[in-house]
């Protein structure tokens, strides 16, 4: 097909920060872009794009780009047939190398709340997810508690393997000059790990089949109970998120020979108000979609310097 456009792909977009990364590539793209909204459940997904077609045909170009055209495809990150039935359809339609732009937002907890319902101590985890946090280690946070091996493996299979796995599937088809980007939370920092897994996070020698280890490793010391002794905090979500954050890092060392240069990063949206995090977090969706959206459109030479690492408030924070 002699098509142009752009062709960015965003996982779990019908609600919360998906939602608002969707609306804000429609608004801010100066190229012509063409954004797949996607989502486990039809009805949801199809009533995200229908809210934001209407937003796009109301408002015009003052607003979300009349030249940017925005689809709908259903689309289940933990099963990989269904991965792969969209990246087949997605080669139909714009060819072999068929993505510009993949945002691996997908993701979730198994318990509610994850984070405080109340304002107080929705502050403290609004100082955690700063990079030196005041009030110290998040395991001695409120908002820490002690989780079992069944929500170990759900939380980890549905936050790291499932964005590993799409990414893996997406990777033979990006384009040049194409961006993969992980959403992560920055209360996934080195500093909620001891021992030496701090240092083997974030070795050059890490592979994808080590990464794979530490995340099974971290489930099977929970079942055991022994998940301090091999550093790990009793905190799933980071944990799993901890692992796509050195998943960046390690795509951007390993394929930094690709001559299609392709661009990795980690991105901490901030303590964003969503149905996962309860009512009192500080951020809007609209304002954790600022930073995922300018990585993703941001002049490549700009950026480029800064490939696989963490992204907090529009610029690189140290992980």
């Amino acid at each position: 097909m002699n098509d142009d456009r752009l062709v960015a792909v965003v996982t779990g977009a019908n609600r919360g920060i998906g939602k608002a990364i969707v609306r804000k590539l429609l608004l801010q793209s100066e190229k012509p872009l063409i954004v797949y909204l996607t989502a486990r459940n039809v009805d949801r997904g199809q009533q995200a794009f229908d809210e934001l077609r209407r937003e796009q045909l109301r408002t015009g170009t003052e607003a979300l780009r009349q030249n940017n055209e925005l689809r709908f495809h259903q689309l289940d990150v933990s099963d990989i047939e269904s991965i792969q039935a969209f990246i087949e359809y997605l080669t139909l339609m714009h060819g072999e190398q068929s993505m510009d732009i993949l945002i691996n937002n997908a993701g979730g907890v198994v318990k509610k709340p994850l984070l405080p319902s109340k304002p107080q101590e929705a502050a403290r985890v609004a100082a955690l997810e700063s990079p030196n946090p005041m009030y110290g280690s998040p395991r001695q946070s409120m908002v820490v508690r002690t989780c079992d091996a069944e929500t170990a493996y759900k939380v980890v299979h549905m936050n790291y393997f499932t964005a590993v796995n799409m990414t893996n599937c997406s990777l033979p088809h990006m384009r040049r000059h194409g961006r993969i980007v992980f959403m992560v939370t920055a209360l996934a920092h080195l500093g909620i790990f001891s021992g030496d897994l701090p240092r083997v996070l974030t070795s050059d020698d890490l592979t994808l089949n080590g990464l794979h280890i530490i995340e099974n490793g971290f489930i099977s010391s929970v079942g055991k109970g022994t998940y301090g002794t091999y550093g790990f905090p009793p905190m799933p979500f980071a944990v799993a998120k901890a692992g796509l954050i050195a998943y960046a890092r390690m795509l951007a060392r390993t394929m930094a020979q690709d001559p299609r240069a392709l661009l990795f990063a980690a991105v901490c949206p901030g303590y964003v108000k969503t149905d996962m995090t309860g009512p009192y977090a500080p951020l809007t969706p609209d304002q954790g979609a600022e930073t995922p959206v300018y990585v993703a459109l941001a002049d490549s030479k700009r950026i480029r310097r800064h490939n696989g690492e963490l992204w907090k408030q529009l610029k690189p924070l140290k992980w």
